[in-house]
């Protein structure tokens, strides 16, 4: 049993995420048994299908296929874990941009259109703008 494994790619990334993606379609099965037969099993076999392709990449000695699997599967992790961490910081922004808004009065420079922000409640205002240095009068 000591040699078996020599010579084999093993266990990565995306083995790893096959195998818990395959053990969530497993627990959603559970919930979805009582409801229909034929949604149990398809769920059942999408489980199945994820367990053994993982199953095979960690068997395989293709090398240079499961590496090219792996390259092709970070690529895709990146992009969304790039598109959560956007959306996560959109949200964010959103919900301090609603609280300054209290505070604050947000204007565009007549000149370049740079959005600039002012303090409300102060009447009218000289502003300056700090991309171009344009002056110009604003209620606030």
């Amino acid at each position: 049993m000591n040699g078996w494994f020599q010579g084999r790619y093993g266990f990565d990334r995306f083995s790893r995420t096959l195998v818990l993606t395959g053990l969530a379609f497993s627990v959603i099965s559970w919930f979805f048994g009582r409801a229909s037969a034929g949604v149990y099993y398809a769920i059942r076999g999408v489980t199945l299908a994820l367990m053994g392709f993982a199953l095979f990449r960690t068997l395989s000695r293709n090398f240079a296929a499961r590496q090219q699997e792996l390259a092709r599967y970070l690529t895709i992790e990146r992009k969304i874990r790039a598109w959560w961490q956007n959306l996560s910081i959109r949200r964010k922004n959103f919900i301090n941009t609603r609280k300054e808004k209290k505070q604050y009065k947000y204007l565009a420079c007549p000149q370049c259109m740079q959005k600039l922000r002012v303090p409300r409640g102060k009447g009218r205002i000289r502003v300056t703008c700090s991309k171009c240095g344009n002056r110009f009068e604003a209620k606030s």
